[in-house]
């Protein structure tokens, strides 16, 4: 179970880290993929998910 929250986590913040070089490069006005945009509402559930599970074993572990 730790390793599915770790690959939560980590998949969340690939999603995070692509909606913030979209956000950037739409403000410049380069044309990106609007993929990270789209699915905004999915990468934060993974992210939050993955940390609150991360963080659970860590603790556990201690």
């Amino acid at each position: 179970m730790k390793k599915i929250f770790d690959i939560m986590l980590i998949i969340g913040l690939v999603m995070l880290v692509g909606r913030i070089v979209t956000a950037i490069l739409t403000k410049m006005d380069v044309a990106f993929t609007t993929f990270f945009s789209a699915t905004q509402i999915p990468s934060m559930v993974l992210l939050i998910v993955g940390l609150i599970g991360s963080e659970i074993y860590k603790r556990k572990k201690v």
